[in-house]
């Protein structure tokens, strides 16, 4: 069963964007699978192999989401993440303005995908190792 206290520990474990693959390696001792962050309403969709679902908050911000979709943004924001020089609220705020509406993390095949408006796969993304 997926502990919504203890996801709340590992989620809050990253200093920065950077320490995602710290991130990803607590879900994973959590039994978490995959997981969705909807941009508009800042909140996680979390879900483990039972299909077990929970929602939350967690360290998530609700930000606006532009019509338009651009990958080139969406990369240059996903590589200010990986380097550390942006904080998830602000990389929830690019990925907004690259009109993505939710991205998905498959935890067991280490990807990320970046879903538009559209539900039409932006960038898929590997998920870095530790």
């Amino acid at each position: 069963m997926i502990n919504k206290q203890l996801i709340l520990q590992a989620a809050t474990s990253e200093k920065n964007a950077g320490d995602f693959p710290k991130v990803i390696q607590g879900f994973k001792e959590l039994g978490i699978i995959k997981y969705q962050f909807l941009v508009q309403k800042g909140v996680y969709v979390f879900w483990d192999e039972q299909d077990n679902m929970v929602e939350a908050q967690l360290n998530g911000v609700a930000m606006p989401v532009s019509k338009e979709s651009s990958a080139e943004k969406l990369r240059e924001a996903i590589k200010q993440a990986q380097a550390g020089r942006i904080d998830f609220e602000k990389f929830i705020e690019l990925a907004g303005l690259a009109g993505i509406e939710l991205w998905e993390a498959d935890l067991t095949a280490m990807k990320v995908r970046y879903i538009d408006k559209a539900s039409e796969n932006l960038v898929i993304e590997p998920i870095p190792g530790i």
